[in-house]
C-alpha cells in the first residue's frame, strides 16, 4: 500500500550502515545490528542502521525496491553477509551489484563479512578483488566497529516514561504512551537505527499490542497496548540498545465493569438473547437466538421470526433489508417491518446441500452465490427465486451492482459478468475474503494481497497486505478492515490508504463496523466482544454487541435482555469522566 505522504529516503546519508543479507540468515544479521546499535558514532550518536524487515527499515506500504534502491544510495557503509544463501538470492545479488556501482568502494564504505569459509568460493568475480572480514575470527566485531568508525558508548542514554499509566482496564487500548532517550548531556537520542522494546512484569499480565517501535526526534509513541489480564500490581520496562532502561511505577489492572443495569435505566430494551444484528435504518434489529432469527421493529415489537437448519455462514446488508444465509443453503430475507422470506437454495444433482459462497445486494434484491457455480437473485413478495448466471469455477466473493455482477471463483479468478455475458477477467489469488464495488472500483481482499481493478480503465493494481495472512475482512462504506491472526489489523480506504491501525488480541474477527469503518465492533476467540474506536479499544463484554450502521446506537445484550445506548454511555466510569 502508498500510504499518502510516504516517501523514500534520500541518498543525503540517511543510513550509517545498510546490512544486505540472505532472508535464512536474518537471526545473525539482526543480532549484528543490536551490537551496532550498542556503539556511537564519533558524533556520540546512535548509528543509523538500515536492516529491511525491521521497525527501521522499509515502511509498510514502500515501494520495496524503490526504496532499497534510494536506501542504498543514502548510505554511508554497505555491509554484506557473506554466506552461501546468500549468492543463491536474486535480492541480494542486486543490492552486491547496486553497491559496486556506488563510490563506497574507493571510500572503504564496502565491507564484506564472511560467514563461513565454503562461501568464499561463491564470490563473484567482481566483488573477490574486496577484502571480506572473516566471522570465525575472535573478535571480528571489533574489525566491524573499526571499519565503521563506531567506538562502543561511555556514557549510555537513559529512557524515561514521560507520562506513565496510573491504571488500566482489562481489553482496553491504553492511552498513547511516550517514551524518551536522552544523553547524559542531555540530547536527545534514538534518530533512525533505534528502537524501544515495552515488556510487563509479571508477564501473565499478557501485555499486547506492538511491543517495539523506533525512535522518531527521541521519542517512541506506542498507542495500541492492553492488557489480557486483572492483576493488583504491574510495571512495565523499557529497553532499548545502548540505553539505560526505565521501569513505572506499580499499577493496577482492573477488569471491565459490570454491565450496565438494564432495569430502571430508561434506555430502550428488549426481551431477546441470541446475537443483535442493527437493519440498515437504524432502528430495527434482527436477533439470532441459535437457529432462530426474529425482528424487532423500530418501536420495539416482535414482528418475525424465522429459523435457519446450521450455523450462519454469511450475512449481508441491502437498501432496507438484511440478509443470513447457513452452512446447507437456507437463505433468511428479512425486512425491518418483520416480513420474512425463507428459501433453501436448490442443491445439485446428487447433492444433499448447496454451500453459498458470497451474498450481495443490489438495492434490496439480493444475490446468493454457491461453491457449486450458480447464482441466484431473491427478492421479498411472491417472485420466484431466478439463476441469473453460473460460474463454472464456483463462487467465492460477489458483488452485484445495475444487473452487472462481479464474481470471484475457486480458482482466485475474478469475472466481469454483464448481461448475462462474461465480460473480462482477472487472475487475483487462491483465497479471497471479499469483494466491494466502490465507485467504478472492484475493491478485493485476498489472504495475502488487496487487489484494486479499475471497471472503467481495466487497470489491476495488486499490493500486498500491510498485516499478513489476513483470516478475517469487513468492508465498510469508506473503510475496509483487516485483521491477521495475530490480532494486528488495519483499516484502509480505496485508494489503499491506512488510515486505522490497531492491535487486539489473537484469533479476534471484526462482526459490524459504522461510521464509515471507524467504529468497530469485534468478537473475540472466548465468545466477549469489543467496541474498537478509531484503533483503540473502549469496551469489552462477555457479550454479543452489535452497532448501527451510523454509529449512534449499540445494541448490548446482558445474556438475556438488549439494552439501546449510545456508544459513548460504553465504556469504564474513568474513560467516561474523561471525555466528559
Amino acid at each position: 500500500m502508498n500510504p499518502h505522504g510516504q516517501a523514500a529516503p534520500p541518498a543525503d546519508h540517511q543510513w550509517d550502515v545498510f546490512i544486505s543479507y540472505a532472508r535464512e540468515d536474518y537471526i545473525q544479521a539482526k543480532d549484528l545490528q543490536d551490537a551496532l546499535l550498542e556503539c556511537v558514532t564519533a558524533a556520540g550518536t546512535t548509528p543509523r542502521v538500515y536492516l529491511d524487515v525491521s521497525r527501521t527499515g522499509t515502511p509498510v506500504g514502500a515501494d520495496w525496491q524503490i526504496y532499497l534502491e534510494e536506501a542504498l544510495r543514502g548510505s554511508r557503509h554497505f555491509v554484506a553477509l557473506y554466506s552461501k544463501r546468500y549468492f543463491e538470492k536474486d535480492v541480494c545479488q542486486w543490492e552486491l551489484h547496486e553497491a559496486l556501482k556506488l563510490p563506497l568502494t574507493e571510500s572503504g564504505g564496502f565491507i564484506p563479512l564472511l560467514m563461513e569459509p565454503a562461501a568464499a568460493e561463491k564470490v563473484p568475480y567482481v566483488a573477490n578483488r574486496i577484502n571480506w572480514i572473516p566471522m570465525t575470527r575472535p573478535r571480528w566485531i571489533d574489525e566491524v566497529r573499526g571499519a565503521l568508525r563506531l567506538r562502543t558508548s561511555a556514557a549510555r542514554p537513559v529512557l524515561r516514561f514521560e507520562t506513565p499509566p496510573a491504571d488500566a482496564v482489562v481489553g482496553h487500548t491504553l492511552p498513547p504512551l511516550r517514551v524518551t532517550g536522552s544523553a547524559p548531556q542531555g540530547t536527545p537520542v534514538g534518530s533512525a537505527g533505534g528502537t524501544v522494546t515495552l515488556s510487563a512484569q509479571p508477564p501473565d499480565a499478557g501485555l499486547t499490542g506492538t511491543l517495539t517501535v523506533p525512535f522518531t526526534g527521541g521519542t517512541a509513541v506506542f498507542e495500541d497496548l492492553a492488557f489480557a489480564s486483572a492483576a493488583s500490581e504491574v510495571r512495565l520496562d523499557a529497553t532499548a540498545p545502548g540505553c539505560e532502561p526505565a521501569t513505572t511505577a506499580p499499577f493496577r489492572i482492573r477488569a471491565p465493569e459490570r454491565q450496565p443495569d438494564l432495569a430502571g435505566s430508561g434506555r430502550p430494551t428488549l426481551a431477546a438473547r441470541g446475537r443483535p444484528v442493527f437493519f440498515p435504518d437504524g432502528q430495527a434489529l434482527a436477533v439470532l437466538d441459535g437457529h432462530t432469527l426474529t425482528v424487532h421493529t423500530a418501536a420495539h415489537r416482535t414482528a418475525g421470526t424465522a429459523d435457519l437448519r446450521e450455523r450462519p455462514r454469511l450475512w449481508a446488508h441491502g437498501h432496507t433489508c438484511l440478509a443470513v444465509a447457513d452452512w446447507s443453503g437456507r437463505v433468511l430475507l428479512a425486512a425491518p417491518d418483520g416480513e420474512i422470506r425463507v428459501w433453501d437454495v436448490p442443491a445439485p444433482e446428487g447433492a444433499r446441500f448447496n454451500v453459498p459462497g458470497a451474498l450481495s445486494f443490489d438495492g434490496d434484491v439480493l444475490y446468493v452465490g454457491t461453491w457449486a457455480g450458480a447464482v441466484w437473485s431473491l427478492s421479498l413478495g411472491q417472485t420466484p427465486p431466478h439463476r441469473v448466471a453460473a460460474h463454472p469455477a464456483g463462487v467465492q466473493v460477489l458483488a452485484a451492482e445495475g444487473g452487472r455482477l462481479l464474481v470471484g471463483g475457486l480458482d482466485g479468478t475474478l469475472t466481469d459478468i454483464g448481461e448475462g455475458r462474461r465480460a473480462e477477467e482477472r487472475s487475483l489469488e487462491a483465497v479471497l475474503l471479499s469483494l466491494t464495488r466502490v465507485r467504478d472500483f472492484a475493491l478485493v481482499v485476498g489472504e495475502h494481497r488487496v487487489h484494486r481493478w479499475d471497471l472503467t480503465g481495466g487497470q489491476l493494481l495488486q499490493v500486498a497486505q500491510p498485516v499478513a495472512p489476513v483470516t478475517g475482512v469487513l468492508p465498510g462504506e469508506e473503510l475496509t478492515a483487516i485483521i491477521d491472526a495475530e490480532g494486528h489489523g488495519v483499516s484502509f480506504d480505496a485508494e489503499l490508504a491506512v488510515r486505522v491501525g490497531f492491535h487486539t488480541v489473537p484469533g479476534v474477527r471484526p462482526v459490524g463496523s459504522a461510521r464509515h469503518g471507524r467504529l468497530l465492533v469485534l468478537e473475540h476467540p472466548d465468545g466477549s466482544h469489543a467496541l474498537v474506536r478509531d484503533g483503540r479499544t473502549t469496551h469489552v463484554s462477555p457479550h454479543p454487541l452489535a452497532v448501527s450502521p451510523d454509529g449512534r446506537r449499540v445494541a448490548a445484550s446482558d445474556g438475556r435482555r438488549l439494552l439501546i445506548v449510545p456508544p459513548e454511555e460504553l465504556g469504564d466510569a474513568a474513560e467516561a469522566k474523561g471525555r466528559a
